[in-house]
């Protein structure tokens, strides 16, 4: 490759190693920091201990001095030994990387992401750059802002290896899952999962530089992600929420008032869906002419037939009974629209 760089690609013996993404992150991280990193620093202390022994004519070291050369040298090359995340589809620039490698500077910075342009076509992708602009973009700046970024997402993110080697970290990254909790935490938000591990370790994730990826076109595979992005992130967060009184004394970043700031925002996000289905309710009551309760019922049922369905239906059968509720609510909040206009213009008000 350009530079005399290698590229080396390791195929995953699915009888070895577990199916996943996280299993296969254990599988590379293990082998580059476990095996490639150290025996790199195990070639360097024996050269060093040839130097040693030379000029002590032939007394060599005793086991102290090995291990302290050896964790001396461990600990100086994971200071300066990053990983570089991607997905198969990212497209950045080495300028990009650059100024992630910037923001390395300080030791206490553990990880650092890029702001994620979706690339594409179709109005999947439109959706997508502005939901990016808003939950990527504002909400990253606003935590990197007022606290520190929580999650690093795996599609261009750079990690140090100190932090990635530290205690409670890839340790706390491997177990198996147990709990349904657990499948949600670990299996389907990995990366968000990680970045709680070193934010509860005492590092800071920074957040600079610029990527693009390719987005979700097809409705299937956007409202898979989405399925599992949003139930993991509310896992990872209330994890984090519930050590609270251990990393705000770890981690100097993580304030108590960017702690309520988080809660504040979990609340919203609890309250958002109840809050949607209300303004529905509302807004068909005024404009079809509904009771209160046929409203509400109106509102409701397609999220209560669609919660019954998720029990009962094969997962492509889940999602063309989603994607025909989203073709049906695309109506309704165009129905919304039209009932919040004639509400402000007679200046009514709405019950709900």
């Amino acid at each position: 490759m350009p530079g005399e760089n290698l590229l080396f690609v390791h195929m995953k013996d699915m009888s070895k190693i577990r199916n996943r993404k996280r299993w296969s992150q254990v599988m590379y991280m293990y082998y580059l920091l476990g095996y490639r990193h150290i025996m790199a620093c195990k070639n360097e202390v024996l050269e060093k201990m040839k130097t040693i022994d030379a000029l002590r004519g032939g007394f060599g070291l005793n086991i102290q001095e090995i291990n302290y050369l050896l964790g001396e040298s461990a600990s100086a090359k994971s200071q300066n030994t990053f990983l570089l995340a991607l997905d198969g589809d990212t497209d950045f620039s080495p300028g990009s990387v650059k100024i992630l490698l910037d923001r390395m500077r300080d030791e206490n910075v553990g990880a650092a992401c890029g702001r994620i342009h979706p690339i594409g076509n179709g109005p999947m992708i439109w959706y997508q750059k502005f939901e990016y602009a808003i939950g990527h973009w504002l909400q990253k700046a606003a935590e990197h802002v007022f606290g520190c970024v929580l999650c690093s997402p795996g599609c261009f993110s750079l990690f140090r290896a100190a932090a990635l080697m530290d205690t409670n970290v890839m340790k706390k990254y491997t177990p198996e899952p147990t709990e349904p909790s657990d499948h949600l935490q670990f299996d389907q938000g990995e990366d968000r999962w990680l970045c709680i591990l070193l934010l509860q370790q005492g590092y800071r994730i920074e957040y600079a530089a610029d990527a693009w990826t390719f987005a979700p076109e097809g409705f299937f595979e956007f409202f898979n992600q989405r399925c599992r992005w949003m139930p993991s992130t509310i896992a990872n967060i209330l994890d984090l929420l519930g050590s609270t009184s251990m990393t705000t004394k770890k981690n100097p970043n993580m304030s108590i008032l960017y702690i309520l700031f988080q809660w504040l925002l979990m609340l919203m996000t609890m309250l958002g869906p109840g809050t949607i289905l209300m303004m529905i309710a509302g807004a068909v009551k005024l404009v079809f002419k509904m009771t209160l309760i046929e409203s509400y019922l109106f509102a409701t049922i397609p999220a209560m037939a669609f919660t019954v369905s998720c029990f009962w239906l094969t997962t492509r059968l889940q999602l063309i009974f989603a994607a025909i509720l989203s073709i049906i609510y695309t109506f309704i909040m165009m129905v919304v629209f039209v009932g919040t206009i004639q509400t402000a213009a007679k200046g009514e008000h709405i019950p709900s």
